[in-house]
């Protein structure tokens, strides 16, 4: 399909494993490659209230993002970045005019109990000439009512795009197809569908497969990162999917700037703090908890498959808030 679109996420999303902390040489290059590569989109980290450092992908500002992405590669990539509520997000307000920045778009990811700044927010977003995209964090948990609700909002709203997410990495193709086809049949057409992964249970690229050849004339982004960095059992890799893209539906992605990526900058990091699938991730996903929880019994040394299915439950979801 045509209309399908890459969002890359290495520098956001991965930076949950690393802290953000890549290296200002390093974030530089990356982003120059992943637009060498023909990336769709590329989101350059999130913006915060914290001081700027310029070795982290964290930003308080839009400008500071001008330094980083060269004029020549701003050409022919979008440039996000996304504000998260409820994780030391700045607030709109105080952002610049699009017009100012190589930022094309913002995203905005929020909770069921943040809806209603959400979209205060939102319209602030949309007023500065920024492409806005709404993320509601774990539609998966969403019921049919609530998720047809907040079509209808978003319907009002008219972002650039709305994501189906899968925050907990429990989805199988039926439950995707499933949000997919509400979606698809609630939503205004000019409205681009989005999905973002995590790979619990290893179907992020079956996933993104699936959706690809979903028969629908709405614009699809489908969201990945390098060698699947990111948080727990990580995301879709772009690699992978750029090459699945080029064989299947004749792209042009160049997957070796992407690799290079990889190989300077990301498997050095991952023998520090590795990321991917395992079986913790999975029993996580399994009991409808967040990998953190996961992550914090087995630094304890504390999780183990023998324990039964009731005490792992148990172990995990006294953890919880």
């Amino acid at each position: 399909m045509s209309n399908i679109k890459i969002l890359d996420c290495t520098l956001r999303d991965g930076g949950y494993v690393n802290n953000w902390h890549f290296g200002r040489k390093a974030i530089e290059t990356m982003l120059f490659n992943f637009s060498k590569s023909n990336t769709d989109i590329v989101e350059c980290g999130f913006l915060t209230n914290k001081p700027y450092d310029p070795d982290y992908s964290l930003y308080n500002s839009v400008e500071q993002l001008n330094e980083l992405v060269s004029s020549d590669s701003s050409m022919n990539t979008m440039y996000v970045a996304m504000i998260a509520i409820g994780e030391r997000e700045i607030n709109p307000v105080l952002l610049s005019d699009a017009d100012s920045t190589v930022l094309d778009g913002i995203r905005l990811t929020f909770h069921p109990n943040e809806i209603d700044l959400a979209f205060e927010w939102a319209e602030i977003i949309k007023s500065k000439g920024y492409k806005l995209f709404m993320q509601p964090v774990g539609t998966t948990n969403y019921t049919d009512k609530q998720f047809l609700d907040l079509l209808e909002r978003i319907n009002k709203l008219e972002p650039y795009a709305f994501y189906i997410v899968d925050t907990l990495g429990v989805m199988y193709e039926k439950d995707l197809i499933r949000q997919v086809f509400l979606v698809d049949n609630n939503l205004n057409p000019n409205i681009s569908l989005g999905y973002h992964s995590h790979n619990n249970f290893q179907l992020a690229f079956s996933n993104a497969q699936a959706l690809s050849q979903y028969n629908t004339k709405r614009n699809i982004i489908i969201d990945c990162s390098a060698n699947g960095m990111g948080r727990g059992a990580g995301n879709l890799c772009s690699e992978l999917f750029m090459d699945y893209l080029n064989r299947t539906f004749s792209k042009n992605y160049d997957v070796l700037p992407v690799l290079e990526i990889v190989d300077r900058y990301l498997i050095p990091i991952s023998l520090s703090n590795p990321w991917g699938y395992n079986s913790a991730y999975f029993l996580s996903a399994s009991n409808n908890c967040h990998p953190n929880y996961s992550s914090y019994l087995m630094a304890k040394h504390s999780l183990s498959s023998t324990l039964t299915p009731a005490g792992i439950s148990t172990a995990l979801r006294l953890l919880q808030p």
